[in-house]
């Protein structure tokens, strides 16, 4: 069990007070703010008071008690500014109303100590572009935490608190999840309510939680659709078939990373899984197509952005008018490819129910690196590097977990993706949790930490 569980176990039990435990993530999140950048916005006389009532009058019906947690800076929070971490929205009126899934969390008591630095607009990997100044990894802070929910992830991995919402459109759950060593659940699309957040793409938008563990993530989950599913009995591992994703899409790839893959499967084999290797040759084709759609669909979401180009980071407003400026026919041309992936996933989903993935081709750069070299290639880091394994799986009707699966030469986090078909969230929460009881990667600390 990772963070959230632990403290909100110890709030039920008695022997911890909310307060306690929220005074103690609010000095961490204080303390650690000026080496990881990781919050945009704090609350601590709102989460102390919030942290008060909760002792005061427990409920045991809630199954986050008086925890505390943060939400990326596009999520609504009443009274408070969502800014997508633009000087464009800086400054802009505050919200009214919680945002849906703001909304579950305090209904199962948990306690909001602030909102988490992101990408702008959502629209990046590398969480560098912010109007609040870049987000930094806590296992070095010369890295980047991945993006776009790049504070929620690096808040998460120096176990700030033990779960931080994100949005995940093209990875950016599953990228700040596996540079930090943290776990990460992209939902399927559709399943979790989006309003009150932020758009960056509306088709490929969706929720979820970076958490400590896939435990918290599970709690987390529960919490955001409705609460758990009381006759469904736990996933055997022995009887999934575990597909290895294959093909020279996937040969760019850190040596790494390659064997922290090859651990997993040998885990899975271990445990009685079916073992078949999967050749993805439809990869390519949808990670270029989820770019021509990301484009066309922000630059039609933030039009009224036109003529506010200078409030905006160089890049975004680059992105903006690529956008702005692509040819209807080239996104028709796209979401044709889309259904041609769709199709071949659906069919290599019939004899497979994972698939194992690499989450990022390497380990997290240092902000300043323009390019990786990978296998021969030189991937660039700032335009669609870090995304090369996230952004092709967001087109498709999936679900998918990110846990840790070692650690490189240098000390750094290494993550994987377990993609489930539609709606197979508690599936893959289950095989993280039976993978992550054998192994301890997600235990680790880095050297900023709470």
């Amino acid at each position: 069990m990772g963070l959230l569980g632990e403290q909100a176990d110890a709030i039920a039990r008695g022997e911890r007070s909310s307060v306690e435990v929220v005074t103690a993530a609010i000095e961490a999140a204080e303390k650690l703010q000026p080496e990881l950048n990781a919050f945009t916005q704090l609350y601590p006389e709102e989460a102390l008071a919030a942290a008060r009532d909760a002792d005061r009058a427990p409920d045991p019906s809630q199954p986050l008690r008086g925890v505390p947690v943060a939400v990326k800076d596009l999520y609504d929070v009443a009274t408070k500014v969502t800014s997508g971490c633009s000087e464009v929205y800086r400054n802009a009126p505050p919200a009214t109303t919680d945002a849906p899934a703001v909304r579950a969390l305090r209904r199962a008591g948990a306690v909001l100590i602030g909102k988490t630095n992101m990408h702008e607009f959502a629209f990046g990997a590398t969480n560098t572009v912010s109007c609040y100044g870049p987000a930094n990894n806590p296992w070095d802070v010369g890295r980047i935490p991945g993006g776009s929910s790049g504070g929620s992830g690096a808040a998460v991995g120096a176990r700030i608190v033990g779960m931080a919402l994100g949005t995940d459109t093209g990875g950016s759950i599953r990228m700040p999840a596996a540079f930090c060593g943290a776990t990460g659940l992209k939902t399927t699309w559709g399943l979790l309510p989006v309003a009150g957040v932020m758009p960056m793409a509306p088709g490929l938008d969706s929720v979820g939680p970076i958490a400590t563990d896939a435990i918290d993530a599970t709690i987390t989950f529960d919490v955001l659709a409705g609460g758990p599913d009381p006759g469904r009995s736990a996933t055997a591992i022995d009887r999934l078939r575990v597909g290895v994703a294959r093909g020279q899409w996937f040969d760019v790839v850190d040596d790494e990373i390659g064997a922290g893959l090859d651990r997993l499967s040998g885990w899975f084999g271990a445990r009685g899984a079916h073992l078949i290797d999967v050749p993805l040759l439809w990869i390519e084709a949808a990670h270029d197509a989820w770019l021509m759609i990301a484009l066309a669909e922000f630059a039609r979401e933030h039009r009224a952005i036109a003529g506010h180009e200078a409030e905006l980071d160089p890049s975004t407003a680059i992105i903006f008018a690529a956008g702005v400026a692509l040819p209807a026919e080239d996104e028709r041309r796209a979401r044709e490819q889309v259904v041609e992936a769709r199709a071949a996933f659906r069919e290599t989903m019939r004899d497979v129910d994972i698939l194992i993935a690499p989450a990022t081709p390497f380990p997290a750069p240092r902000h300043s690196d323009e390019t990786i070299a990978v296998a021969g290639v030189d991937l660039p880091v700032h335009i669609g590097g870090p995304s090369r394994f996230t952004r092709p799986i967001s087109v498709l009707p999936a679900a998918v977990l990110t846990a840790p699966i070692g650690f490189s030469r240098e000390g750094l986090p290494l993550g994987a993706q377990l993609i489930g078909r539609a709606l197979s969230e508690r599936m893959l929460l289950d095989a993280g949790i039976a993978y992550q009881s054998d192994t301890d990667w997600y235990t680790r600390l880095p050297p900023l930490h709470a």
